[in-house]
């Protein structure tokens, strides 16, 4: 914890609650000099002396000695090192004395941090979904198309006013009918931009699917603590016999809970996204036979959150490792993992969201991401440490491997998957960065990123 919190602090406290410090350098039984030194960070503090100061000035030692607002720390020290921020020239070497004297100033410039944020990820939703969900193209085509008609027949009866009444009726009657179809295409739009929670609204199973992971936190406890049991029941031998029976377990056990869990869901609209999920969840349970939750907990924990020796460890593949640690329960005591993958084209075909980390879905995400790259050395399990535009760091830790036949003269068909972690729960695993390593600046998107001077940019940010 930065020590510049904690001056500050215990100064604020002592003058809110009326002690001088001669009375509260008494309390503690240290002179009042030595006091002075400590509000002013000029000397260091812990262990008992720490505590009798918390006791003396009714604190919890928690709040007093800082543990409580560590994060709030790193995370404002991240935004500072925004380039708006750093344009404005802030005091990011007083930061731990802004928290000490004035935290609820620190949660607001936190929380107007996090709202801007939120915006963008809209921004980048919106964006996605104007630039590329097929209804708003067909959508205005067609009304194009029914005015360049509207246009055409009036134009005929202005420039031919001693037209026949017969052919006039006609052309009225075809007005008639383009109008009446322009409206009901403009009724179709206007209730598609209408809806109150349109940012929000899942327009495909696909994104109604990751809504629902996203609500549950990729975490299904209903099946968890049952998939444990049939753990116990697997045969011994190699992978694919353990595999093959972990799926024969899962469709005779789990299926009515996976459906009970899909019925239950209101996230799901679409008879298709209640297939995929069904589907998906099957598939989660047979990753839960295989790896159960407690002894992914302990054994990841021991060996630092090694994707491959975890790999090695149960007998499974990577990408399975990776949607497993993706589904740890959120808690102080694990890291938060998020789970990605792409196929060649750069394609998302899977992805369990970490917190922070919005995935474009209608658009392509920021090239610069190992994700993309990882296929330019298959099998090789690669680390990024990037930092993206908001100041939020983040390690993605990357392997391509083939997927297709195997073979002379078959093509290879490369699939790459990626987990992610917060720069801070990184620290907690093998793959916590080297102080020394430098971020690599990366964005969402293109259309979301403000580094105007990225030469992989291939279109114009949204605010222009």
């Amino acid at each position: 914890m930065k020590r510049n919190i904690l001056g500050p602090r215990i100064r604020e406290r002592r003058r809110e609650i009326g002690i001088t410090q001669v009375d509260l350098a008494r309390q503690i039984e240290i002179s009042a000099s030595y006091l002075n030194l400590i509000e002013h960070n000029k000397r260091d503090i812990g262990g008992t002396l720490l505590r009798k100061l918390a006791n003396a000035l009714d604190l919890p030692l928690d709040k007093l000695d800082g543990a409580a607002d560590r994060r709030l720390l790193e995370t404002l020290q991240e935004i500072a090192q925004n380039p708006e921020m750093l344009a404005l020239d802030v005091e990011d070497k007083r930061i731990g004395e802004l928290i000490g004297r004035f935290p609820g100033w620190a949660r607001g410039i936190l929380a107007l941090s996090r709202s801007e944020r939120q915006a963008t990820n809209t921004a980048q939703i919106l964006s996605d979904r104007l630039n590329h969900d097929p209804f708003l193209g067909e959508t205005v085509h067609k009304m194009l198309s029914r005015i360049a008609s509207l246009h055409s027949a009036s134009e005929i009866i202005d420039q031919y006013p001693e037209i026949e009444s017969a052919s006039r009726d006609r052309f009225y009657a075809i007005m008639r009918e383009e109008s009446q179809r322009l409206c009901k295409l403009g009724d179709a739009l206007a209730s598609y931009f209408d809806n109150a929670a349109w940012a929000r609204r899942t327009l495909t199973p696909l994104d109604e699917v990751d809504a629902f992971f996203d609500k549950r936190q990729n975490h299904f406890a209903e099946i968890e603590g049952r998939a444990e049991q049939l753990y116990l029941k697997l045969p011994e031998g190699k992978a694919a016999i353990r595999l093959s029976a972990a799926r024969e377990l899962v469709n005779k056990r789990l299926d009515k809970v996976v459906q009970k869990i899909i019925a239950a869901e209101s996230q799901l609209e679409t008879d298709v996204a209640r297939t995929r999920s069904h589907e998906i969840l099957l598939r989660y349970a047979v990753a839960a036979v295989l790896v159960p939750m407690e002894i992914l907990k302990r054994r990841a924990a021991e060996l630092k959150y090694d994707l491959e020796m975890l790999s090695d460890d149960f007998g499974v593949d990577f990408q399975l490792i990776g949607e497993r640690l993706s589904a740890l329960p959120a808690g102080a005591e694990n890291p938060r993992f998020g789970f990605y993958q792409a196929n060649a084209s750069g394609n998302i075909t899977l992805s369990r969201n970490l917190p922070g980390l919005l995935v474009p879905r209608y658009g392509s995400s920021c090239p610069l991401w190992i994700l993309y790259r990882a296929q330019q050395a298959p099998n090789a399990v690669l680390r990024q440490h990037v930092q993206l535009p908001s100041g939020e760091g983040f390690v993605f830790v990357a392997r391509a491997a083939n997927r297709g036949i195997t073979g002379f003269g078959q093509a290879r068909h490369y699939l790459t998957d990626m987990c992610v972690l917060s720069d801070e729960d990184a620290r907690h695993t093998v793959y916590a960065p080297d102080p020394a390593t430098v971020f690599e600046p990366v964005g969402l998107s293109c259309r979301t990123c403000p580094r105007r001077n990225c030469r992989h940019r291939v279109i114009d940010p949204l605010t222009g």
